[in-house]
């Protein structure tokens, strides 16, 4: 295996960096540089030396530089096998040198697709041919050459080369060929994506911008304790290759625990607890947004959840971080212990004591047995924090700690969902519909109180984020019952109002709001909820029975809103 490099073809399109990359190539390494057009044109105006391609074809660009890395002179150089005699010999008789790294970043067609002005023959030129030939020809002979794939991979490759390390080098060829293959596979997955929806084309013969479900790029693995049960094995694939921002580090995968190795459920359940939150966060700092009502106002500052086999047992928004916890924890104390706690604010020594003493404080009180986390989310750890967790409680020892970032924007409906079914795969977007009520309808003759339509808020997102059929009913910025993966309505119902006052909530029953996550097919449900003292319910409408679910409510004196959203979650 060589493990000099001698000469290097650069090529690119995004030339952020490639002047200093370039300089330190020949001033501090000796490596003879081969370029073509306007990369070419940057470095020697950069005085940097450069040979062009076209000497070393023997021809100049063609087709509008469509074709000009394309001769056996440049692949040949790339594709040798320099520990294959034959292959040598070969390049030798031909007056071929061998070229040891290619450097390329590839033409921004999926920028430019996206652009709303973007006609069918600008996508069709920004189509990349020789880039991603080069990038491919060196990956597979990276044995030999460096395939050098966007501008994050020049100072890992600089610090290997500093180095001196041939061992370095060659895990760093091995790391760059696998994401370059990631590069390419993700380009013209774009490609085809694009050209696939041109089977449903307007009348200019442009791509109609409409089913494009993007397969994802699973770039890196790392095994989990266990799946779904113990005699199950699992691992976990993180999405998209330019995640892989430096090469040389491991990427952050999923969550970035760093603590015991978590298992198919403690990320299943992470997820919907993040999922959750975040919302929560967004649901706050929404107010501030055009696709919000300013006359609802925001969500209160602080938001907790615990999770339970993917759906909230417990959840409370409050202007104070200590008072959204203890809600979101008495909401069913029994279900807490052991579950996922997800909050969306940093994590500080203060709170990090509440937490550490929650069954000193109120669990005996509240009848539970006991109490520890599995797993514990938040944007950030302080030191302190950390050091009162891993400190107080045996249990804290061993808590995986996950950090996730500030938890700002909403939900990206750019994103995927897929689920495995037997014999494929089903994608589907995002579901990012919120807080959206500025499309909520009053069809009560009583409309919500500014309190019940707070808790309303508070029980959509939650019953949003609940397995189907769901209903979530809230009282004064806390869950105090989630009837949750029924195979009926009335059922969840039923759930959601005995769990309230199982957990000693039948008082805030009187007055409490409820959430359902789709129409009511008859009054039954409803009239549970009423019967145990909801005032307000919060449903998508629609059914061809709705005027009965309403006269339920009138009767009753309680107020309704139709949403227009529903929110299975299967």
């Amino acid at each position: 295996m060589s493990s000099t490099i001698n000469r290097a073809l650069i090529s690119v399109y995004d030339k952020t960096g490639i002047v200093d990359f370039a300089r330190t190539l020949t001033g501090e390494f000796g490596i003879e540089i081969l370029s073509t057009g306007g990369t070419a044109k940057l470095l020697k105006e950069s005085d940097i030396p450069v040979t062009l391609v076209e000497d070393v074809t023997g021809s100049g660009e063609m087709l509008d530089g469509r074709v000009k890395t394309l001769h056996p002179n440049i692949h040949a150089g790339i594709l040798a096998d320099r520990d294959n005699p034959d292959h040598m010999r070969q390049l030798e008789e031909a007056g071929i040198k061998p070229i040891d790294m290619v450097v390329v970043n590839l033409y921004p067609f999926e920028d430019t697709i996206a652009k709303p002005d973007c006609t069918f023959e600008e996508a069709i030129e920004m189509i990349d041919i020789g880039g991603p030939c080069m990038l491919r020809a060196a990956a597979k002979n990276h044995q030999h050459v460096v395939p050098v794939f966007n501008r994050h991979a020049y100072e890992p490759l600089l610090r290997v080369l500093r180095g001196g390390s041939c061992e370095k080098l060659s895990k760093l060829r091995r790391r760059y060929s696998r994401t370059a293959f990631l590069v390419t596979w993700r380009y013209d997955r774009e490609v085809a994506a694009y050209l696939e929806r041109g089977s449903i084309a307007d009348g200019n013969g442009a791509p109609a911008a409409q089913g494009l479900f993007k397969l994802p790029a699973l770039h890196r693995t790392e095994t989990l304790r266990y799946g779904e049960n113990p005699h199950q094995s699992a691992e976990l694939r993180a999405i998209d290759a330019e995640r892989q921002s430096s090469p040389e580090e491991e990427p952050a995968i999923a969550f970035g625990c760093d603590e015991e190795r978590m298992s198919f459920n403690n990320y299943v359940d992470a997820d919907s607890a993040l999922a959750l939150c975040k919302e929560l966060n967004w649901g706050w700092r929404g107010a501030d947004s055009s696709s919000r009502s300013r006359s609802t106002g925001p969500l209160p500052r602080y938001g907790c959840s615990f999770i339970k086999h993917t759906n909230a047992c417990g959840c409370s928004v409050d202007d104070d971080a200590n008072e959204a916890y203890r809600k979101a924890y008495l909401g069913d104390p029994n279900a807490a212990m052991g579950g996922i706690l997800a909050v969306n604010f940093p994590v500080d020594a203060a709170f990090a004591t509440s937490v550490m003493e929650t069954y000193d404080r109120w669990g005996k009180k509240a009848g539970a047995g006991g109490f520890f986390l599995e797993v514990w989310i938040a944007p950030d750890f302080e030191d302190t924090a950390l050091d009162t967790i891993r400190s107080r409680k045996k249990w804290g020892e061993r808590v995986r700690l996950v950090t996730v970032g500030e938890m700002s924007g909403p939900p990206d409906c750019s994103r995927t969902d897929l689920k495995k079914v037997s014999g494929g795969i089903l994608f589907q977007t995002r579901d990012g519909v919120g807080l959206d009520d500025n499309n909520w309808t009053v069809v009560t003759k009583r409309t919500p109180t500014d309190g019940e339509m707070a808790d309303l808020r508070l029980a959509w997102l939650v019953c949003k984020h609940t397995k189907s059929n769901a209903i979530s009913v809230c009282k004064d910025g806390m869950l105090i019952g989630n009837g949750a993966g029924q195979m009926s309505r009335v059922m969840s119902c039923r759930i959601a109002t005995w769990l309230a006052k199982e957990n000693g909530h039948e008082e805030s029953l009187a007055g409490a709001v409820a959430a359902s996550d789709a129409f009511f097919p008859f009054r039954d449900g409803p009239d549970i909820l009423i019967d145990a003292g909801v005032r307000a319910i919060i449903q998508p409408g629609g059914s061809k029975r709705d005027d009965d679910t309403i006269a339920a409510c009138d009767e009753r004196d309680v107020a309704m809103v139709f949403t227009g959203t529903r929110h299975f979650k299967h």
